[in-house]
């Protein structure tokens, strides 16, 4: 846990260089590729470490300091929630001993539309107004009550995904991406897609990212980087202008 708190500590450092003092409350949502070729991330433990620094990003942004999980192949699953409880352990408890699919081809578009679901089209789920230990520790978006502005006029409360991917969607996936991410834009949901590996593989994300104002592209050659490149690179201007105006 000590680890966790000085991730969330650095996540605080990279927020005040963006001037982003108090942010607001964000739900934080992660969806990992577990397509055939990422199965190395994941047996070397890669893939934990950076759910583990996720949890470090949502323990300032989102009021439960929670990460929403999915895994994607050609299909995908809804994880169970991640917490500081699991933090350490949830990528082996949750998906390598799990019965979830794994190990396919990559296809985007069915776990995004889930992704959307889950955070806009489904009723917002009741957020525990009492802060827990872990939450008072560390400190977040919590720590005063968000004003009103925050939240949408639809009662949801923005949400924030980080989509790490290690290779390339189909040509036949890509034309119900580019439709879901247009229709994101009526949500207050902001896109990080993460590209990891072959520069030469993510053309299409970066075209999206530059098409639509609530999706970020990055691409990193890996993931073996220090809590502080990592966090310095996801949180960029771009994500912290559009949640200023959240």
């Amino acid at each position: 846990m000590i680890t966790l708190e000085k991730r969330a500590a650095k996540v605080a450092i990279v927020l005040e260089k963006r001037q982003i003092l108090k942010p607001p409350v964000v739900r934080v949502g992660a969806a990992l590729d577990i397509s055939g070729s990422a199965k190395p991330l994941y047996q070397s433990g890669v893939i934990q470490e950076t759910h583990d620094r996720i949890l470090g990003i949502a323990l300032k942004f989102d009021d439960n300091g929670e990460v929403d999980t999915w895994t994607f192949t050609e299909g995908y699953d809804r994880l169970p929630t991640a917490t500081p409880d699991n933090y350490g352990s949830y990528i082996s408890d949750h998906v390598l001993e799990a019965r979830i699919d794994k190990w396919g081809g990559t296809q985007y578009a069915p776990v995004m539309n889930d992704i959307v679901d889950f955070f806009f089209r489904a009723p917002e789920p009741k957020r525990e107004e009492k802060r827990g230990f872990l939450s008072r520790l560390f400190g977040g978006a919590d720590e005063a009550p968000a004003p009103a502005a925050s939240a949408p006029v639809n009662g949801h409360l923005p949400a924030w995904v980080l989509f790490v991917t290690d290779g390339q969607n189909p040509n036949n996936d890509r034309k119900r991406v580019r439709q879901l991410m247009a229709e994101s834009q009526h949500f207050p949901l902001y896109w990080s897609l993460v590209g990891v590996g072959d520069p030469n593989e993510f053309g299409f994300l970066a075209e999206v990212a530059d098409e639509m104002p609530n999706v970020g592209f990055l691409h990193l050659e890996s993931l073996d980087l220090s809590d502080e490149q990592i966090y310095e690179q996801l949180i960029t201007q771009e994500f912290c202008d559009w949640v200023r105006a959240k």
